[in-house]
């Protein structure tokens, strides 16, 4: 007999606790092979599973104290069958190479059977003074 394995499945929720403690050894199983990661920024989406990983274990490394909090979210049924979109309102603070670092953000998550296959990143830096 051969036991199914069944993985976690992207939410807003998963994305909060992920951000509330990032580890980006705890996103693997969530990632499409294929996925795509369009960061605000960067000239060229971000494409693999490996890359993506990368992508956020930098983030991690260079702000060790980041911490994203959701705001509000929306999901809707995505235009295929087992897709959603996923959209996620969120204020992340940190300590950056350049000192406290403010911003707002605004992800669109595209999930397919709970997997993520695409994500495009949008921020501004926030002042609070």
């Amino acid at each position: 007999m051969t036991e199914t394995q069944t993985h976690p499945k992207f939410s807003a929720e998963m994305w909060a606790a992920f951000w509330a403690a990032p580890d980006a050894s705890r996103i693997d199983d969530i990632l499409a092979d294929d996925i795509v990661g369009y960061w605000q920024g960067e000239p060229r989406p971000v494409c693999g599973r490996a890359a993506y990983t990368a992508k956020i274990a930098d983030l991690i490394t260079t702000i060790p104290d980041l911490r994203l909090e959701l705001v509000d979210s929306a999901t809707v049924d995505g235009r295929a069958p087992g897709e959603q979109l996923v959209y996620l309102h969120y204020v992340g603070r940190g300590t950056g190479p350049d000192g406290p670092l403010v911003i707002r953000g605004l992800d669109r998550v595209r999930a397919r059977d709970g997997v993520v296959v695409e994500n495009v990143i949008r921020y501004d830096e926030v002042d609070e003074s």
